[in-house]
């Protein structure tokens, strides 16, 4: 596949990741809402208890396996145009090598932004579908990482947009900040409407339109398309 068909390939990610969560709200609004009410979970903790710690928990425990669990959704939805409620949970029976992932591949890319930039942007959309592979195929977590680095070959600089846009939008400002975090930790809320308009934005359209650009990508270098046979000259 040439660079112009590269291109068309990984704008098209988008485009029909877009079809896939217009066509599929309905079925995605669920996953949504059950995220967004354990991830208030946490905010309640630090309000009731004023200390990080039973909100980390939770969010080690809780939290982080949905998170994870969303990634199948994700791919399913991408392939079948339909969300499954209970891939949400898929994560938990396997979380020992999902968090064996996270760490790995937080440590490597931390590692690489420490010493340059590049390197480290390098070996996240390496192996950033690890995690895919653990879900959906049932990889362990050297394999996992192995197949990854085997499926981003030559398609990293594609893959780039679509992680610079998640940074940018995970970045957005949330209702719900952390005063004091290290001595008295409680929440304040920011009720300004335009800060409420990007919160919903940003937690039930673009981070989902992201996320199954990237299960789009994922599913597509699974199996790219034939190509197109040439057609034959007619003898004469």
């Amino acid at each position: 596949m040439d660079s112009v068909e590269k291109d068309r390939a990984s704008f098209a990610w988008f485009t029909q990741a877009w079809d896939d969560y217009t066509g599929g709200l309905h079925w995605l609004l669920p996953v949504l809402l059950a995220q967004s009410a354990a991830t208030a979970g946490v905010f309640w903790l630090i309000d009731r208890y004023h200390s990080l710690a039973p909100a980390a928990a939770f969010m080690l425990l809780v939290v982080t396996p949905l998170s994870t669990g969303a990634v199948l959704v994700y791919i399913n939805m991408a392939r079948t145009g339909r969300a499954r409620f209970r891939d949400l949970f898929s994560a938990f029976p396997v979380y020992h090598k999902a968090l064996a992932i996270n760490i790995g591949l937080g440590l490597f890319t931390l590692g690489g932004l420490l010493a340059f930039i590049l390197p480290g942007l390098v070996i996240y959309l390496t192996f950033c579908f690890s995690e895919y592979f653990l879900l959906d195929r049932g990889t362990g977590v050297k394999e996992s990482f192995r197949r990854s680095g085997e499926l981003t070959l030559g398609w990293k600089t594609r893959l780039f947009p679509v992680f610079l846009l998640t940074i940018l939008v995970t970045a957005a400002p949330d209702v719900a900040l952390i005063s004091d975090p290290l001595k008295n930790p409680q929440v304040v809320l920011d009720l300004r409407p335009w800060i409420i308009t990007s919160a919903v934005l940003k937690t039930l359209v673009f981070l989902p339109w992201l996320n199954l650009a990237m299960a789009r990508a994922y599913n597509f270098l699974l199996a790219p398309p034939a190509p197109v046979p040439e057609p034959q000259q007619a003898e004469d």
